[in-house]
């Protein structure tokens, strides 16, 4: 992981790719949220993620795809510098959501692994 990224809040709980198969399997309604633009989404997603890139990222999308602030949100991106999840995590938890996982490794640690994702 580069240096310059920083950890998120410290209310998120931070997971790779196994943690987020497991919270998949066992956690009602999870919303699984890619922060990427969509021209990178559309070349590759994790199957059931839903694309909300961070300049679209504020309270009024957050409330469309969460039901309520204590639903359990997934958010991942590229592994890079500044990576848009990262950010839109920092909107989140500003917005009042409190059950926040920051998917470190992003897309590039779930294609590297050869889990399955889709491709628009």
């Amino acid at each position: 992981m580069p240096s310059e990224l920083q950890e998120p809040l410290a209310i998120t709980i931070t997971i790779d790719a196994e943690n987020l198969i497991e919270l998949y399997q066992s956690v009602p309604g999870l919303t699984i949220i890619d922060s990427r633009l969509y021209e990178d989404h559309i070349q590759g997603y994790i199957e059931t993620s839903l694309n909300l890139p961070l300049p679209e990222t504020d309270c009024a999308a957050l409330s469309k795809l969460a039901k309520s602030t204590e639903q359990a949100m997934v958010f991942y991106g590229n592994i890079n510098s500044g990576d848009a999840s990262i950010e839109a995590i920092q909107i989140a938890s500003g917005c009042g959501y409190t059950r926040l996982f920051w998917f470190r490794g992003g897309f590039v640690e779930w294609k590297d692994k050869d889990y399955p994702y889709l491709v628009e």
